[in-house]
């Protein structure tokens, strides 16, 4: 016996409709449908009861879902009276399948419709209701992914993903977030791609999937999972010191390698690395610098901080950092052989080691430095596995493997092949051009996305000033050109200083009193923050295009450079002295990153310092010389979310200054001759679509 305890409600009359009408038999294990029930089935409605009334009117009350979605399958639920078995619900015209609950309710199905107003009644026999409107409204775009996308290390994955039920596909904009480092997007043909490296296996990500078409927002995620293809042995720790005073704790590693850390024939032999870690970490972990040794280092360095944690590789085949021919040491390198980035990988696994065994490590904040060899190097690990850095610290390192000195040339190429061999470095591309470093600027979204500080000098007999002046072969632009022409984010100094001997006038470290990009408190850098890059600063000094001023023969060796302990006698022309980029600052914690805004704080620092110690040369400290504003070149990058389509249109605001820049090829967008003072001002972005829509 059907029973409903307290207040009757919809359900019940509902149910107790369905038990009346035959059409309700009972949960699971009742009486199967050709068993007689236990209470009389009702004559069919047509007829009415027995003795009863006629039939009633038939009416139509209400309309379920009203609007109703477009474009998609759904249910109709139809309210009123006089409804019957044989009753039907016609929409447009149309005599949809129908099912009957009720005298009052009907349940129809409809095919996918799309957007407008229709007329729905309900037909019984040759009689038809009067009419009611049904709106039928755009459902929301829906996305179509996997809910898991796995890949193997050093094997690249595309995925492109599919909208449907997009009312107007010229107005559908798809943004992803929270991509894995290394990770790109390309909206146009919506193709994610991925190719980890090998230190990324056993990572997964969430990458959430936002789309808009200009009425409705959606999201969507998919994971993305790496599997750990690639296990080289761990590096050992064979030492551990714990010294006086010094806030940290020194560990000696022994770094094995295989056939993946090194060619067939070394695969084996061992490393000394020394990994530096502080004593008292802060909750939010410390940052983790990589320090890379010039030519001929003996031994690692071990020298700690108790503000962050340190790894010092060991190079002593002083292969620049990179690696050397497969075929070593069995065969010499020869034309069609290959030179992979072993030495590369080497640090990659101590940074991955230190990543993952030391929880206080903040993979967000990690660093490399270096000089001579091992500003080469820095530049190298920062440009082309940048996924991995937030800056770099790179001194009077060659960018361009190819204007290396003669003596140098030869050295490498015992481990490179010689550079008319084109040894493959990976992907099909020489080892030689893998390392000029204007290339990965011209070629990788992951290159132009970091910042690096550069000091070179222009009496350097060593690695002469050419390596930041002098064109490329391969790209035809310098070091200099690269980074201003890119909108790259930089901090580049010069003087007449030499290899690691400070200019005669200046001494060191005169170009700043305040930049701490790491440990700072204000232009911060971290992997998972965007950043404004700036170029073509009214306040740059000019560096000189690599021609000589007549005070120096030219030497293939040493360039223009002319006696470090003299003042004024390099043989470079431009000034003796100067910086890009100096003085221009941005507020880390001032940047609002999401898809539809993009915001910083900047200004020039103008702070303490001193004037320029005799004509023709730069200020030193914080000093600005010159009358503001600034005039600057501001590029965003390392954007998180405010990512744009190459041709989109952006608007801009700074102040009282706005404009609208176009997204170049690459999707990066350039607001040229920003008027910067020592005062904070807001730079922001934002789309053109939704400026436009916030307007009406």
């Amino acid at each position: 016996m059907l029973s409903c305890s307290g207040q009757v409600s919809r359900a019940c009359l509902t149910l107790a409709w369905l038990v009346l009408a035959g059409c309700y038999s009972g949960p699971s294990g009742a009486a199967p449908a050709d068993e007689t029930p236990s209470s009389p089935r009702p004559p069919p409605a047509s007829q009415g009861p027995i003795g009863g009334p006629e039939l009633a009117p038939l009416e139509l009350d209400a309309l379920s879902p009203d609007p109703a979605p477009g474009s998609v399958e759904f249910d109709l639920h139809v309210t009123g009276a006089g409804f019957t078995r044989s009753s039907v619900v016609v929409v447009a015209g149309q005599a949809l399948p129908t099912t009957f609950v009720s005298g009052g309710e009907l349940h129809a199905r409809s095919g996918p419709r799309k957007r407008g107003d229709y007329p729905v009644f309900v037909r019984r026999d040759d009689e038809d209701s009067a009419p009611l409107t049904l709106a039928v409204d755009r459902s929301a775009p829906r996305i179509l992914v996997p809910a898991e996308v796995g890949v193997d290390e050093d094997t690249e994955v595309g995925l492109v993903l599919e909208v449907v039920d997009v009312a107007d596909p010229g107005a559908l904009r798809v943004h992803l977030q929270g991509l894995p480092p290394g990770a790109t997007w390309d909206e146009p043909t919506r193709t994610f791609r991925f190719t980890p490296d090998f230190t990324q296996g056993g990572d997964s990500w969430t990458v959430t999937v936002l789309a808009h078409d200009g009425e409705s927002r959606v999201e969507t995620t998919f994971e993305v999972v790496v599997r750990d293809t690639i296990q080289p042995p761990w590096p050992e720790v064979v030492d551990t010191e714990f010294l006086d005073g010094s806030g940290y704790v020194r560990y000696t590693l022994s770094q094995k390698t295989d056939d993946y850390l090194d060619s067939p024939g070394y695969a084996g032999r061992e490393f000394v690395a020394k990994v530096m870690v502080p004593l008292d970490v802060p909750p939010e972990g410390v940052p983790v610098r990589i320090g890379l040794h010039g030519f001929g280092t003996a031994n690692p360095g071990g020298t700690g901080s108790a503000s962050e944690i340190r790894i010092s590789p060991h190079d002593p085949d002083n292969t620049y950092w990179w690696g050397y021919a497969a075929s070593l040491p069995d065969v010499d390198p020869t034309a069609g052989g290959a030179a992979p980035d072993y030495t590369v990988r080497r640090v990659l696994h101590l940074v991955e080691y230190v990543l993952r065994h030391h929880p206080e490590a903040d993979p967000e904040r990690v660093h490399v430095f270096g000089s001579s060899m091992g500003g080469a190097g820095a530049m190298l690990l920062g440009l082309l596995r940048g996924r991995h850095f937030a800056y770099v610290d790179a001194r009077l390192g060659q960018a361009i493997a190819r204007n290396h000195r003669p003596s140098r040339i030869t050295q490498l190429s015992s481990w490179w092949g010689a550079p008319e061999l084109d040894l493959d470095g990976g992907g099909g591309l020489s080892a030689w051009d893998h390392m000029d470093l204007t290339r990965a600027l011209a070629d990788s979204s992951e290159a132009r996305d970091q910042f690096l500080f550069l000091k070179h000098g222009k009496d350097d007999p060593t690695i002469h000033f050419g390596a930041a002046v002098l064109p490329s072969p391969r790209t035809g632009e310098s070091l200099y050109d690269a980074l201003q022409s890119r909108g790259v984010g930089h901090f580049a100094i010069w003087d007449e200083g030499g290899h690691g001997v400070a200019d005669p006038v200046l001494g060191d470290s005169w170009w700043t009193g305040s930049w701490a990009p790491i440990h700072g408190d204000e232009a911060t850098l971290r992997r998972d923050r965007a950043f404004p890059a700036f170029s073509y600063s009214s306040l740059d000094d000019d560096p000189g295009v690599g021609a000589g001023n007549g005070k120096q023969d030219w030497s293939a060796s040493k360039g223009f450079a002319g006696t470090v302990a003299v003042a004024g006698d390099t043989g470079w022309e431009g000034a003796v002295a100067g910086a890009l980029g100096r003085f221009l600052r941005w507020d880390g914690a001032s940047v609002v990153d999401t898809v539809d805004r993009l915001q910083f704080a900047l200004r020039v620092h103008d702070g303490d310092g001193a004037n320029p110690p005799a004509p023709g040369y730069p200020s030193e400290g914080d000093r600005v010389m010159a009358d503001l504003p600034a005039f600057v070149d501001v590029t965003p990058r390392r954007t998180q979310a405010f990512r744009c389509r190459p041709g989109e249109r952006v608007a801009w605001s700074f102040g009282q200054d706005h404009g609208e820049v176009v997204a170049g090829p690459d999707g990066s967008v350039t607001i040229p001759a920003l008027p910067l003072t020592d005062t904070w001002q807001f730079l922001v972005l934002r789309r053109t679509i939704a400026v436009i829509a916030a307007s009406h």
